[in-house]
């Protein structure tokens, strides 16, 4: 009676089971899960990068200003920073961080080099010793004021900034 039973078990199950992968539904061959990093984990992302993979031993930062003090004070011969630059290349590539800087759309690097162009200028109007963007890096680098975040954020706004969004 009990091999009747198993008997019973392994040939229903065997119906229950397809051999084939007739009726099932692939989306595609290759699914590899996408791991989705926020930008404001940019720079520990970054940082962890720096460390586990290329040997350094860099603090968590608290934003990415934070880093980038940290970071500039890594280096203290051209030869240490040329390492560093490709190393901190090599993981902005590898995690596909800050990517939208790297579009290769003419027509957005265009409007984002005038608006940060009239950006300046504005700031400037206002006080703050800031230079012009340039082709190459058209976002204003504003983490080398003397001014703090307090300070500059009211000038932002009257420039036309609102909670680092342009209002145009």
């Amino acid at each position: 009676m009990k091999k009747i039973n198993i008997l019973i078990f392994i040939t229903f199950l065997g119906f229950c089971s397809s051999p084939s992968e007739e009726g099932i539904v692939s989306i595609s061959d290759n699914t590899t899960p996408t791991l989705t990093i926020t930008e404001e984990d940019y720079p520990k992302v970054l940082t962890d990068c720096l460390n586990n993979e290329k040997g350094y031993n860099i603090i968590t930062p608290f934003d990415i200003n934070d880093l980038k003090t940290t970071i500039s004070q890594l280096s203290k011969s051209k030869e240490e920073q040329l390492r560093l630059d490709e190393d901190i290349d090599y993981c902005i590539t590898k995690y596909n961080l800050w990517v939208e800087l790297d579009s290769e759309n003419p027509e957005e690097l265009a409007k984002i080099f005038d608006e940060n162009l009239e950006l300046a200028k504005c700031l400037r109007e206002k006080g703050l010793k800031i230079s012009d963007p340039t082709q190459d890096t058209p976002k204003l680098d504003l983490s080398g004021l003397a001014e703090s975040k307090e300070e500059i954020e009211p000038l932002l706004e009257e420039c036309g900034i609102y909670n680092g969004k342009s209002e145009k």
